[in-house]
């Protein structure tokens, strides 16, 4: 998955995807997991990361320098969250491929393949 992200991010910015590798690797990070539904930041730190474009809004912000940060900041967030959704598009799509959906009934009899399960001795 982070492959097929830094692919999508680096191939739509190829001059200056290096300066931009932090804010991937933020958003990357704060995507939530599908199985826990927190982002792995969340699962690290106890929280959700605060984004500099989310602090204060770019009008109340007298410093020119500080409200072109941010806007820059909120555009490469927005690029991040583009590609990512790209990649796990893509990823789905070819998962998909290879899943067979089948629909069991109740005292249908299925074969369970679990390699590392342990049964205790009764």
């Amino acid at each position: 998955m982070l492959e097929e992200y830094l692919r999508h991010f680096v191939y739509g910015t190829q001059k200056d995807w290096v300066k931009l590798l932090d804010v991937a690797q933020l958003c990357f990070n704060s995507q939530k997991i599908s199985s826990t539904n927190k982002s792995t930041f969340e699962i690290i730190t106890g929280q959700q990361p605060l984004f500099p474009h989310t602090l204060d809004s770019p009008q109340s912000v007298r410093s020119p320098l500080a409200r072109s940060f941010s806007q820059e900041w909120k555009q490469n967030v927005d690029i991040a969250r583009s590609c990512l959704e790209k990649a796990q598009k893509r990823m789905k799509k070819y998962a998909d491929q290879n899943r067979r959906f089948i629909e069991f009934s109740t005292g249908d009899l299925v074969m369970v393949k679990v390699p590392d399960l342990r049964l205790s001795k009764s």
